[in-house]
């Protein structure tokens, strides 16, 4: 074995761990900063409009999917009532975007720190920590200021929580967390499989039935008393969330865009369901996959 297959092998010391996740939450908190410069601040397409509209209605005791329409699912509440508690004016968009955007930095920092924690109980070794980390702190540049006006990091950070209870044994804990995100964007259900597959394996049958049953009942929890509130209202979201076309920014549409830049693919982008979306045969299958 190479010396440098060796150093990957060997398991980052607890100082130079520690080390490396906080330079890593200090280049994300850098890479935040730097998408409020140069080009990034251009021809920018922001949803925290829609956000402060929920977030001041919840403020002055509207309750979501009653009251109003709420495009999102019962998890994604927080991150649109917390900002608008920190001004009084409905029309005061500017101190809802920099409430916002600290709570996501917030999120995001945290998820580097979950991330890391996750790779430390795996044993990973330093160059497999930081060249991980470092990825993960640097990729807001790459996926741009799209980033600053979504909610997408209180989920990646509810996801990153529910890995690292899991790979520590919590693994009740982690299915937890994987409801929460569930909840708030369906994605971290994904997971959920695996985190059966772990309990079953780590403590049989029932630890399975029991991590099974703490993630529908977190999930219950969460949604039955908005169900129960407004029927219609809830099931229009759920509505809206599976009929919606392909947006621009998903994963399957950056297979599409890619492939019209690099071959040709012909592609029609149509704004429509409050976001920019591309639509035709092939995009429609890639929205419901």
């Amino acid at each position: 074995m190479t010396d440098r297959h060796a150093e990957i092998a060997v398991d980052a010391s607890r100082p130079v761990a520690l080390a490396i996740v906080l330079v890593a939450v200090g280049l994300f908190a850098t890479s935040w900063g730097l998408m409020h410069r140069g080009f990034y601040e251009r021809t920018q397409i922001v949803d925290t409009p829609v956000y402060e509209g929920y977030g001041d209605q919840m403020a002055h005791g509207k309750v979501p999917y009653r009251d109003f329409s709420v495009e999102y699912p019962p998890g994604a509440l927080p991150a649109f009532v917390l900002p608008a508690l920190g001004h009084a004016d409905r029309d005061d968009s500017d101190a809802f975007r920099q409430a916002f955007e600290r709570l996501m930095l917030l999120c995001g920092c945290a998820a580097i720190v979950l991330a890391g924690l996750t790779l430390i109980w795996l044993g990973a070794g330093t160059v497999r920590l930081a060249a991980a980390l470092g990825f993960a702190s640097l990729a807001p540049l790459a996926l741009g200021s799209v980033l600053l006006s979504r909610f997408d990091l209180w989920p990646t950070a509810l996801a990153a929580g529910a890995l690292a209870a899991l790979v520590a044994g919590r693994l009740r804990l982690g299915c937890g967390l994987l409801a929460l995100g569930a909840v708030t964007k369906l994605y971290p259900a994904v997971l959920l499989p695996l985190a059966l597959v772990e309990a079953w394996r780590r403590g049989g049958r029932r630890e399975a039935l029991r991590c099974a049953g703490v993630f529908v009942g977190v999930t219950l929890v969460v949604v039955v008393p908005f169900v129960a509130l407004s029927p219609g209202g809830a099931g229009w979201t759920l509505s809206r969330q599976l009929t919606r076309p392909l947006q621009l920014e998903s994963l399957g549409s950056s297979f599409l865009l890619a492939a019209h830049q690099a071959f040709g693919l012909g592609i029609t982008m149509h704004s429509a369901a409050g976001s920019q979306n591309l639509v035709g045969t092939l995009p429609s299958v890639l929205a419901v996959l």
